[in-house]
């Protein structure tokens, strides 16, 4: 299933690829022992669309505890550098919540505003997507962030 957001109507769109929804999913938070996770989003661009690739998985030098998420941010700019050799952009982050329907901390906004201002891109915005214990669509919580804040997209395609 690819899940397609859409930024304005009839405008750009980002699409949810099968793979990355299923690597976020695998991590839900689904018992009382569950650790958040999460990881990095890489796309390619065709046209106005901004397609989501790969989502990567926790890494173990990451910080994880029941209500919490800390990357280890050295990994993650190896991943960045290893992946745009490879054709894949870097243009956000996803991480779980242990809640059905997920919604963005005052944390979780802060830390993605300030990522965004302090990173060298081109980008209008990073995505950042919050994955819940219910199934997708239902359980992904997707926006945008810029120097600004936060814009949730609304899901404007489910297709199988």
């Amino acid at each position: 299933m690819s899940l397609v957001y859409g930024i304005e109507s009839g405008g750009p769109s980002v699409i949810l690829t099968d793979d990355a929804i299923a690597s976020m999913a695998h991590h839900r938070q689904m018992t009382a022992k569950d650790r958040e996770a999460g990881g990095q989003l890489f796309a390619r661009f065709e046209g106005t669309s901004t397609i989501i690739v790969e989502a990567t998985e926790p890494k173990p030098l990451d910080k994880r505890s029941r209500y919490g998420f800390s990357p280890n941010q050295w990994l993650q700019r190896l991943e960045i550098k290893f992946l745009h050799k490879r054709g894949k952009h870097f243009v956000g982050d996803w991480h779980t919540h242990p809640q059905p329907v997920p919604s963005p901390s005052n944390e979780d906004i802060n830390n993605m505003v300030d990522c965004f201002r302090k990173s060298r891109h081109e980008l209008r915005a990073f995505l950042m997507v919050i994955v819940g214990t219910a199934e997708p669509p239902e359980g992904l919580y997707v926006c945008l962030v810029d120097g600004n804040g936060v814009s949730r997209l609304a899901l404007a395609i489910n297709v199988l």
